[in-house]
């Protein structure tokens, strides 16, 4: 762009053409063009092309350079009021030294390709970051070659100031800079990326639905512009797409692999990680094609699918004394049930052994195409799409002595109190799926006067969580009680001795499914929607203040977001079909509540690792046939169900008005550049969520007046529509789903201003002050509220409670 903007006279002229790397025929973006002697300089675009305008008449010597490749000169002569059309083709520093002297052609070439690639890739940031008005940092898609899975998140977790949140093995959000997931906006393209959050009210973005494929590269703002949204808190992360101006020639990249994890490399189904068998080493493809059709047209085509199993096996030890707490005898001399020690002789007060795995499927198309209007106006449009599938199961076999007595416990053993502990297996399976689908359109103007900008985005992000309608429970259990539990010879790891027996003093086998009863069957499926609008706008001018570059934008911006969380968590207590639940096998009143009835063949064949046997299962498929078949062995809590249901049905909109003012000023031939201007924001919030109100229970009048139950009695006793007995149909009158209605609106400031100073060619220093905003939760706008009991005395009449 070029930095003055004043009528061209006939003593002036224009420069304009296109920067390309020869090593890989793609076009340059922010390569630096300037004119010696002069004040003038101009950066390329995402196609690679600049414009120099207001140049002075006569031979004009321009110079290109680009971080890693040669520094390119040339004179150039400009006519007055003429155009002149010159391109730049920039070849790496190696190969020109090797053609000054007198080597030629470099040979061998083909033979490093990749590592050609990354070495652009590394180019491409550094040059990002040395150009940039603020401070970020870059990384090219190219930079790391190839990730199997697509996962953005392989490239975040290299960059400074990142910190990985890793769900099952595998990156799904970040914290930057010390800030929470929450208050780290991630755009693609400019434009808010949809993230259903793991069905939460959270406004994280969980990367592990977004796919690379179609990704140039990726951008860590650490301080932001005027352009930037106020909730940037330590700073924001930006996507940016391929472009098919990108190269000269069409590209086809693909990749046909493999996928394992190390501690599982089997060609042959092997049980798990749900109910059937299944191969651990599983092929997958990406591709992408580039095809600049012509100078004005051209398109990409990106897509891959992939499928990784990651085992999920662990050990949990837990220490009194020091991970957990201990508790000192009461004023009765009454010991509890874990008597106080001191940090350096901790005991382990329970051991749990998990076993499982996880399935990812991965699935992402894209496709973005590019127009030329004319030679100052391009039209982009983008649409990503990403579909990931994700069953999941854990096995858990827990040790718990439940009570330890003063005296019984050393740093390597434990002895439980006789028939106060407790064995269990604990089964949680679940199916995590989602749908993330983005469009955007974005007009361009590049003129020699006016810069301009304007475009639409919609993003839209699904997350399903599945089970009973998957046709098996999502956690249940089966336990032993009554028996007492030892640890002997325990290290950091685990115990290598465990010791069950019953009152009677006889062994008792914890890997035999004989052992267990059947205890209880949950379900937590959840639906959640995330809808992000986006529109923008901007104009920009540069002008020459008395030898000063200067540029002045203005913007205006409206961002609305959308969350729609649903779920439904029964809960299911086993009776058998006496209808009486029972906790071990060997009751006195006799027990038809064995966990051998659902038996789980095919997952019992696993063995868990850590020096542990093979360890008997049940099956969650089993079991949820067992209720299908036979609802009458199992009760369910209705009214728990009805309120989870309600608590965590919730909604939330957000709208977001700004308009922002933007001026960068150079000084020094450009040695110090200021970047400063303000932005304000407007936010408005809607939202919905549970109301609780007891009032709706009373019986009233034909005067709306509360019935008095006995009004002989000082005070008003409510005659209740519905007693309390009833206590499903209490909730259903009084707890509302989305009876709540919340509206929330406020104006914020956000100035700021970035510094840079070239020390040397190669040292910059770099400062800045901005004002962030931290914003909430959703469920502070839509967690519910619980209106005050108008009819009990005023000392308690006049509470609201707010559930956030």
């Amino acid at each position: 762009m070029a930095t003055t903007t004043s009528a061209q006279t006939v003593s002036s002229g224009t420069i304009e053409g296109r920067v390309l790397n020869t090593r890989n025929g793609e076009y340059l973006e922010n390569a630096r063009v300037t004119v010696d002697g002069t004040g003038l300089e101009a950066f390329t675009d995402s196609s690679g092309q600049y414009r120099l305008t207001n140049v002075p008449v006569g031979p004009a010597k321009v110079k290109v350079f680009f971080t890693g490749l040669d520094v390119q000169t040339d004179v150039v002569v400009v006519g007055p009021g003429a155009t002149v059309q010159r391109d730049f083709n920039l070849a790496a520093m190696d190969r020109r030294a090797d053609t000054d002297r007198g080597g030629g052609v470099v040979k061998l070439s083909d033979f490093v390709v990749a590592s050609s690639r990354e070495m652009d890739g590394a180019a491409i940031a550094i040059n990002e970051q040395r150009f940039a008005a603020n401070i970020k940092n870059v990384v090219a898609a190219d930079e790391f070659g190839a990730v199997s899975d697509g996962n953005v998140g392989e490239f975040l977790k290299f960059l400074p100031g990142m910190a990985i949140n890793s769900v099952g093995g595998e990156a799904r959000t970040f914290m930057l800079n010390g800030a929470p997931p929450n208050n780290v906006p991630i755009t693609l393209g400019g434009f808010d990326l949809a993230s259903a959050a793991g069905s939460s009210t959270s406004r994280r973005v969980e990367v592990d639905q977004v796919s690379l494929n179609n990704i140039s590269r990726i951008e860590v703002l650490h301080s932001p512009t005027p352009e930037s949204p106020g909730m940037a808190l330590a700073g924001s992360i930006n996507m940016v797409p391929r472009s098919a101006f990108d190269r000269k020639r069409p590209v086809f990249n693909g990749s046909v692999y493999f996928l394992m994890r190390d501690n599982a490399r089997d060609f042959h189904a092997t049980p798990g990680p749900m109910k059937d068998r299944m191969r651990k080493v599983r092929p997958g493809l990406d591709f992408s094609y580039i095809v600049p059709v012509n100078d004005r047209f051209g398109f990409t085509i990106s897509g891959g699918t992939s499928t990784l199993y990651t085992p999920l096996d662990n050990v949990q030890n837990t220490w009194r004394g020091n991970t957990a707490g201990t508790s000192t005898p009461s004023a009765a001399g009454v010991q509890g049930a874990f008597p106080d020690t001191t940090p350096d002789r901790p005991y382990l007060s329970e051991f749990r052994l998990r076993s499982g795995g996880k399935v990812s499927h991965r699935s992402s198309a894209g496709i973005t195409v590019d127009y030329k209007l004319s030679r100052n106006d391009r039209l982009s449009f983008m649409f990503q799409y990403a579909y990931s599938d994700k069953p999941f199961a854990y096995r858990f076999l827990t040790f718990s002595p439940n009570r330890v007595l003063p005296g019984d416990f050393t740093p390597t053993s434990t002895r439980g109190v006789a028939g106060a502990g407790e064995i269990r297996i604990d089964n949680q399976y679940r199916q995590k799926s989602g749908t993330t689908y983005m469009p955007t359109l974005v007009w361009r103007h590049d003129g020699p006067v006016w810069k301009a900008e304007t475009g639409v985005g919609y993003s839209h992000s699904t997350n399903i969580y599945s089970d009973n309608d998957k046709g098996y429970f999502s956690s249940s259990r089966a336990r032993r009680t009554g028996v007492t539990v030892s640890f002997d010879d325990i290290f950091y790891l685990r115990p290598r001795t465990i010791t069950v027996t019953d009152t009677a003093g006889r062994p008792v086998d914890p890997y035999d499914i004989n052992t267990y009863v059947l205890a209880t069957g949950n379900g937590n499926m959840a639906n959640t929607a995330d809808l992000h609008r986006s529109a923008q706008a901007s104009l920009k001018r540069d002008f020459d203040l008395r030898g000063l570059p200067v540029s002045l934008k203005g913007g205006l911006d409206l961002r609305n977001a959308m969350r729609d969380n649903r779920t439904h968590s029964p809960s299911f207590t086993f009776l058998g079909a006496d209808g009486r639940a029972t906790s071990t096998p060997l009751d006195p009143q006799g027990s038809d509540d064995g966990a051998a009835v659902v038996f789980d063949e095919v997952l019992s064949q696993v063995t868990p690792g850590f020096g542990f046997p093979r360890v008997q299962r049940f099956s969650n498929y089993k079991y949820w046939d067992l209720y299908k078949a036979n609802p009458n062995y199992f009760s369910i809590d209705r009214n728990a169900e009805y309120r989870s249901t309600v608590s965590n049905s919730k909604r939330a909109e957000e709208t977001i008005s700004s308009a922002y003012i933007r001026g960068d000023i150079a000084f020094f031939q450009r040695r110090l550049r200021l970047v400063g201007g303000v932005r304000a924001e407007q936010t408005n919030v809607e939202a919905e969520g549970p109301l609780t109100d007891a009032t709706r229970n009373f019986q009233r009048d034909a005067s709306g007046r509360v019935v008095d139950g006995n009004p002989a009695q000082a005070g008003v006793q409510p005659v209740l529509i519905i007693p309390t007995s009833d206590a499903l149909g209490v909730s259903r009158l009084t707890f509302i789903d989305r009876g709540t209605r919340a509206e929330k609106e406020y104006l914020r400031w956000f100035p700021s201003l970035n510094a840079s100073y070239n020390i040397r060619e190669n040292l910059i220093a770099r400062a800045s002050y901005y004002t962030s905003v931290g914003r909430p939760d959703f469920n502070q706008y839509a967690g519910g509220l619980t209106l005050p009991d108008t009819e009990n005395p005023p000392s308690t009449s006049n509470r609201i409670s707010v559930n956030n």
